[in-house]
């Protein structure tokens, strides 16, 4: 059940992403098509894990570089594109290469690949994400990015902090089922219905968050949808672990 859902909400964020595509400005076109592509992306692999779970099959190949490396790039890059500075940009491929160059040499000599997930690889991603969402929320509230625009309006503020949130919980998470397994065997239904939680929740702002600049015009309709979609989130949480 938990499985279903959480790629049912996967599928129908690409869907009304896809669908908002084309009413978006030709300025944030590109950076739309960003989202709209790592949604598609988390949508095969995350389908294909399901099915290669559901045999029995260890996915840790799979995961480690589907989204370990390449969801982390592209969330990277998602950063990229918004940053302002050309200095900081240089800054951003250097970190990246250097944590791709400490992801070989993890999968060589201390973590293999295709074994278990690699906390050791997921680590330096998650922080750099982690310190490039929080740049762009800085930012956002600085009025340095889109300075015209109501921040409840602004897709890149739901995104970056969906992202924010999910990336800090599935640090704790997988890092305490590395340092602590005894703990999370012991409470894994919880544990991974949350993290599965998390992940759906940030998905479903990529999904809808470029709608939010339409509603804007009405505050009464975006409040009422921010508090129905909070709403939801959270019974289906319930729902889940029940």
């Amino acid at each position: 059940m938990l499985g279903s859902i959480y790629h049912t909400v996967i599928a129908l964020s690409l869907f009304i992403s896809f669908i908002s595509v084309f009413v978006t400005k030709k300025e944030v076109r590109s950076i739309h098509i960003l989202i709209l592509v790592i949604l598609a992306w988390v949508l095969a692999f995350e389908s294909y894990g399901l099915i290669t779970s559901r045999k029995g099959i260890n996915n840790s190949l799979l995961y480690n570089v589907s989204w370990v490396n390449v969801e982390s790039l592209l969330l990277i890059s998602y950063f990229y594109i918004l940053e302002k500075s050309q200095q900081f940009k240089k800054r951003i491929i250097q970190t990246s290469l250097i944590i791709i160059a400490w992801g070989v040499v993890n999968s060589i000599f201390l973590q293999p690949i295709a074994l278990s997930l690699q906390y050791y690889s997921l680590l330096p991603f998650a922080a750099f994400i982690i310190f490039l969402a929080i740049r762009l929320l800085k930012n956002l509230l600085n009025l340095q990015l889109f300075p015209d625009q109501n921040l409840m309006a602004i897709p890149h503020f739901w995104i970056s902090s969906t992202v924010l949130f999910f990336y800090l919980e599935a640090l704790l998470l997988f890092g305490t089922y590395q340092f602590n397994p005894e703990f999370v065997v012991e409470n894994v239904i919880v544990l991974f219905a949350f993290n599965k939680f998390m992940a759906g929740l940030m998905y479903i702002f990529f999904g809808i968050s470029f709608i939010f600049p339409h509603l804007s015009k009405n505050s009464n309709i975006l409040k009422i949808g921010l508090v129905f979609l909070l709403l939801i989130s959270n019974i289906s949480f319930i729902f889940l672990n029940t």
